[in-house]
């Protein structure tokens, strides 16, 4: 069995807090422990970082030998990638085509910033007739970057990689619910060759470990993906010192379906939308709004094949849907079900299944909402269930998709293309998507509005969040 350590100033580090239970959630049985960095070693692992990034020995690296790395680290990742594609399905759940997808879109990341490189050439500026001024992207120095359960190596690679290149020094704190494979992720970034104590490992409860490290006097850029309340609180240790911070906090995403959308492709897409993964996503279609005119025709055929989807072992090519990642998260997307029928909701399909087993499944399914101020409407159940409402026109459509907390994400399906412009410039979310489920362009910001966070990822905008602009002038007479 597993005993996942901490990797601390280049050295294998026993937790000194509790032993936490690794479970695979397909079986529910345990296959590893996890030993929590309390908060001395949090300090310790700050430190390293801190000490890595003085000494010059990464942050000063001519780009061509850090973009080196980077490559190699991109490979180590691809060489490695079948193991980090079971371990990931052991530890959460998720279909292994997927994940494997996931594994090489996080190698994929280290390639994109070390392409990133090339292209940071700075800027001159001669207005001032007297001398040049020179502006220049800098290191911001140690960088803390927390990723969830759902995507671990995906969502650690894109923040990952940007602080890396960019001359970082980094105190990484995954989720507690998947510790080994993303220790195994740590391993092979660290194969590349990175100096000792440039990328540090820290793993535990957010209230313990990734407090201690939100805290901490010497971190200088913040960088979370993960649930709310855990946002907040690392938000308000990062205000305290002004620290900056990136944000990534979730969503409950409309998918809007209007009566002239390829009913075929917009059934498929939806179902993409809020089944994919789980359900387990912050980008998920979960509230899905369609047209009075083809409410009966698409809530028929989504239903039919949302029945017809199979559950089971996510490591079997033909399963569609896996379990939740733990009895807690079962718990937690149970109780929607039950409130839907205390708010006067309608449960289409869906729930628990006897056969499945012992492991934490629950069946996707669809519940018809009764008011704006249902829970499953306001709350993201983060969970393979849907919830359902109709409108009858544009402008109803728009209010319903922003009466919302969060704007993360938003998907509409029309073939009027003048239709599509007007709904998605009115929606207030990060990424709108027109007529399919979710895609993702490296080079474009990725984040949300409102409750769904502060800031962007991707691209240039990841560059600036790991870096400080730095203004030089030159006085020459």
């Amino acid at each position: 069995m597993t005993r996942v350590q901490n990797w601390i100033g280049g050295k294998n580090v026993i937790g000194q807090g509790v032993s936490l239970p690794v479970i695979n959630p397909t079986v529910a049985k345990e296959i590893g422990t996890l030993q929590e960095a309390d908060a001395n070693q949090v300090g310790d692992a700050v430190n390293a970082a801190q000490r890595s990034f003085d000494s010059g020995i990464w942050a000063d690296m001519p780009y061509c030998d850090r973009q080196a790395v980077m490559r190699k680290v991109a490979a180590a990742i691809r060489a490695k990638a079948d193991a980090l594609t079971d371990q990931q399905v052991a530890e959460n759940g998720m279909i292994r085509a997927g994940v494997l997808g996931q594994v090489m879109g996080a190698a994929g990341w280290f390639d994109y910033f070390a392409d990133f490189l090339s292209s940071d050439g700075g800027e001159v500026y001669r207005q001032l007739g007297s001398a040049v001024t020179l502006v220049e992207r800098v290191p911001i120095g140690v960088c803390a970057l927390f990723s969830p359960w759902n995507v671990p190596l995906t969502l650690m690679a894109v923040k990952l990689a940007p602080a890396l290149a960019a001359g970082n020094s980094v105190v990484m704190k995954p989720s507690e619910e998947t510790p080994i494979v993303t220790r195994m992720f740590i391993d092979a970034v660290n194969s590349a060759g990175l100096p000792e104590g440039v990328l540090n490992y820290v793993n535990g409860r957010g209230h313990i470990t990734g407090a201690a490290l939100a805290q901490h006097p010497d971190v200088a850029m913040i960088s979370f993906t993960g649930g709310h309340a855990g946002g907040r609180a690392v938000a308000a240790s990062a205000a305290e010192r002004h620290v900056p911070c990136v944000m990534e906090l979730g969503g409950k995403s409309a998918n809007i379906i209007f009566n002239d959308a390829d009913l075929d492709r917009a059934v498929d897409g939806s179902l993409a939308a809020i089944y994919s993964a789980n359900g387990e996503a912050c980008l998920a279609g979960s509230r899905i709004l369609i047209e009075d005119g083809i409410a009966d025709e698409f809530i028929g055929r989504f239903r039919q094949k949302a029945e017809a989807m199979t559950l089971g072992d996510p490591a079997d090519g033909k399963t569609q849907i896996g379990p939740m990642v733990s009895a807690g998260h079962l718990a937690n997307v149970r109780g929607f079900l039950g409130t839907a029928v205390d708010d006067g909701d309608e449960v289409l399909f869906g729930g628990d299944d006897p056969q499945l087993g012992d492991g934490y499944y629950i069946r996707p399914g669809a519940v018809m909402v009764s008011s704006s101020e249902s829970r499953i409407w306001r709350e993201e159940v983060f969970g393979p269930l849907a919830a359902i409402r109709t409108f009858k026109t544009e402008d109803e459509a728009i209010r319903m998709a922003n009466d919302s907390d969060f704007g993360l994400a938003g998907y509409v399906w029309t073939r009027d293309i003048d239709r599509a412009l007007r709904v998605t410039k009115k929606i207030r979310t990060g990424t709108i998507i027109i007529n399919n489920a979710f895609m993702r362009e490296q080079n474009a910001p990725f984040g949300g509005f409102k409750g769904s966070g502060v800031g962007r990822e991707g691209g240039v905008h990841s560059w600036h969040n790991f870096t400080e602009a730095k203004t030089t002038v030159i006085h020459h007479g």
